[in-house]
């Protein structure tokens, strides 16, 4: 990665601040830890990361009001949250107000290192623009254009498709699950009434996205769906 990415880490658990600062330095990261919203933002004002690690339930202010705080002053910082507190309405509201990725605590932290490392990457690639997704060598998604980019050719994704890709990818070789699909397509969770409007849109995906075939997007039986890539 050249030099250190600096990661400021908002996390009020001091042990499990200590352990996840201790594990990403050993991989090339340097980590400021600071214990709650009101000093990260502090912090953030006046000497900013490269990228911004937190968790939701900190207190001073929380890491939505962190977040929102955050992308008035900074569109361009990769933001990830990482929290053991997040349902599918606090994932999507992070989301909506400018988040990159929602972690969930205990996951092995070779995949917090690979997801961390994928999303700095993404942003150094595209010169600071957070919403777009690199996802293999010959394919990203401009989530804010809705336009996808494959092997050169730039197709235009309707609204619903572009909300859908953008969904999966924030969750990225990760299972997006049916009520956070569903909640975020349409607002609110009625899967008898939206799960086959949902299949609909994920075939409709497959076959735009099938040129790559370094790209997969599988279902996970009663659980959800699981976009991801062999170049990952």
């Amino acid at each position: 990665m050249g030099k250190k990415v600096d990661i400021l880490y908002a996390e009020d658990d001091e042990r499990t601040a200590r352990m996840v600062k201790d594990s990403l330095e050993e991989h090339e990261f340097q980590v400021r830890v600071v214990y709650d919203g009101v000093r990260a933002w502090d912090v953030f004002r006046y000497n900013p990361p490269d990228l911004l690690l937190v968790d939701l339930e900190i207190p001073g202010k929380d890491g939505l009001e962190l977040v929102e705080c955050v992308r008035k002053i900074n569109e361009r910082v990769p933001i990830i949250f990482y929290s053991s507190h997040m349902d599918v309405a606090k994932e999507l509201e992070a989301i909506k107000l400018g988040a990159d990725d929602c972690i969930r605590k205990g996951v092995p932290v070779e995949f917090l290192i690979a997801k961390l490392n994928n999303v700095y990457r993404r942003v150094v690639r595209d010169d600071g623009n957070h919403q777009v997704y690199f996802l293999s060598e010959m394919t990203k998604f401009n989530a804010v254009a809705g336009l996808l980019t494959m092997d050169g050719q730039m197709i235009l994704l309707k609204t619903m498709d572009a909300r859908l890709l953008h969904l999966l990818c924030v969750k990225m070789h990760e299972v997006a699950g049916y009520e956070y699909l569903i909640r975020g397509l349409w607002g609110n969770f009625e899967y008898k009434e939206k799960g086959n409007a949902l299949r609909k849109g994920i075939i409709k995906l497959k076959k735009i996205l099938e040129p790559d075939t370094s790209l997969f997007l599988s279902n996970t039986f009663g659980e959800g769906y699981v976009l991801s890539s062999s170049e990952f």
